[in-house]
């Protein structure tokens, strides 16, 4: 699978259920990866909590990438995956951050506003190679290894 890294990040508002979350996000990434949590205050003053996380061990991402689940996978899949990898050959996803803590992956749906994930999978694409075909590989080693 070729993938360099991958980045996490989630904004919790001060009402935000922090166990909650950090057990959600711990259930996605593995219990044993450190996720950094950094208290500060949002644009607008009030208070709010930085999730973040960030994974360069090649096993340790494909990991994370099967913990999506077979049925985000596939909707990944689907859909066009160029339309989610911008010019550094990064795939762009949010996830919802209710469903994770209800214990459900759901890709949360576009220009929606509501509280979410955001995931940064960094692609090992080198010259001459299709960035769609390594991110479509990699999503396939991804299902297969979550069907295993």
């Amino acid at each position: 699978m070729g993938v360099h890294r991958l980045e996490l990040r989630a904004h919790c508002s001060a009402i935000d259920d922090l166990a909650v979350i950090r057990n959600g996000i711990g259930k996605l990434v593995g219990e044993e990866t450190t996720i950094t949590e950094k208290v500060d205050k949002s644009w607008h003053g009030a208070p709010q909590t930085n999730f973040s996380l960030e994974i360069t061990r090649k096993k340790d991402v494909r990991f994370v990438i099967s913990q999506l689940g077979y049925e985000c996978l596939s909707t990944l899949l689907k859909e066009d995956i160029l339309s989610r990898i911008d010019e550094r050959n990064v795939i762009h996803l949010r996830l919802s951050l209710a469903e994770l803590c209800c214990g459900r992956i759901e890709i949360s749906e576009p220009r929606k506003r509501e509280p979410c994930i955001k995931l940064k999978i960094k692609l090992e694409v080198y010259p001459g190679q299709s960035v769609e075909d390594i991110a479509i590989e990699c999503l396939q080693d991804a299902i297969s290894s979550y069907e295993n």
